[in-house]
């Protein structure tokens, strides 16, 4: 069988761009990537800005003076960065066509760009929309220029607003191409890793607490962005590490290779599961969450999952760190691999069909 193509659009913030591109190649697709946000290309705008005409110098100045408006030459700006992408992606693309298109958070680019991409897709042209659709509002104009358009949010499916664009459901996945490799060590160990979120903060000084209660080992580890420096006061448990740069991919995978147990702590903003939940379903480890939602799914067991929503919850903890890890049945671990969830993405049979519930 020939090698298929996929265009993968997406932004290369995180580590999880070049995860996934490593995981297609592995997969045995041939990736061209398109970064939606590319610092190289924000940074070249910003050294060699220039107002496009002395009207818009103009409105920009009037805007600042008089109506106290300083958000225009932002939005100058933004025009350029989308007009030099829209034509740095046509020169990447050339005169080929491609098997797949896949963007993931499809707000991030012009309409403009996201139709030049359509018109270079032999097969499929494929959405997928991470953190919630309300959360992202400009996704919404963008729908229903795609083939099948994927959220990984329950709500965003059933929806009443959201009905007219028949949104298929899908939850995330872990990525299969890296295996277990448990680290011995001593005592229970409990993993989270996150962005500081203002309304997660009590229920992680909650969890952390129960924790340290129970005799647990924390290895906490919450980023605050540059601007959040004075927010550090508020995680009093010394035992949680506020960290100034991310854990990368592979270092992700270490903490999680020695870790016990892992946390997750649902964002208020949507109610999908989130990665954490199904690298503790591969890695075979312990979970505590605070998000309901996981006990429709069918890899939910009570003797490996605790959910909590409430402090009082937290009192039974310490029956749950006792009850061993039950197995589950392989062919359930490996419908949320990444070679399954790409096959279900892609409408590619044969898989295990993946949703959403």
């Amino acid at each position: 069988m020939p090698q298929q193509t996929i265009i993968l659009a997406m932004s290369s913030y995180s580590d999880f761009a070049c995860a996934i591109k490593n995981h297609l190649e592995y997969h045995n697709y041939k990736v061209i990537f398109i970064d939606s946000t590319s610092e190289t290309l924000k940074k070249k705008i910003e050294a060699n800005f220039h107002y496009p005409s002395l009207k818009t110098h103009i409105i920009n100045t009037i805007r600042k003076i008089f109506l106290f408006d300083f958000t225009y030459k932002a939005e100058l700006k933004e025009q350029i960065y989308h007009q030099e992408l829209y034509e740095n992606t046509q020169k990447t693309l050339g005169n080929y066509n491609y098997d797949y298109t896949l963007v993931i958070r499809p707000d991030l680019f012009s309409i403009a760009t996201l139709e030049l991409l359509k018109s270079h897709t032999k097969k499929k042209f494929i959405g997928y929309q991470w953190n919630g659709i309300k959360r992202f509002p400009k996704t919404i104009p963008t729908i229903n220029l795609f083939d099948r358009f994927f959220v990984f949010d329950p709500l965003d499916v059933n929806n009443p607003e959201y009905s007219q664009f028949h949104l298929k459901g899908m939850s995330n996945f872990y990525f299969d191409m890296y295996h277990p490799q448990p680290v011995p060590h001593k005592g229970l160990i409990a993993y989270f890793v996150g962005l500081h979120v203002d309304n997660r903060t009590k229920a992680l000084q909650t969890c952390a607490k129960a924790l340290i209660e129970n005799g647990v080992n924390l290895d906490f580890n919450i980023k605050l962005r540059p601007s959040e420096a004075s927010k550090a006061v508020q995680y009093t448990e010394q035992n949680i590490c506020l960290i100034a740069q991310n854990i990368s991919f592979e270092d992700n995978l270490k903490h999680v290779n020695k870790a016990d147990i892992l946390i997750d702590i649902v964002n208020p903003i949507h109610n999908g599961l989130s990665f954490r939940v199904f690298e503790a379903l591969y890695y075979r480890k312990k979970l505590i969450t605070n998000n309901s939602y996981i006990k429709n799914y069918d890899f939910y067991h009570p003797d490996n999952i605790f959910i909590w929503t409430e402090e009082k919850d937290l009192q039974q903890l310490s029956d749950f760190l006792v009850r061993p890890l039950i197995s589950i049945h392989p062919d359930i671990i490996s419908k949320y691999s990444f070679a399954n969830w790409i096959k279900n993405i892609l409408d590619d049979s044969p898989y295990k069909e993946i949703s959403v519930i």
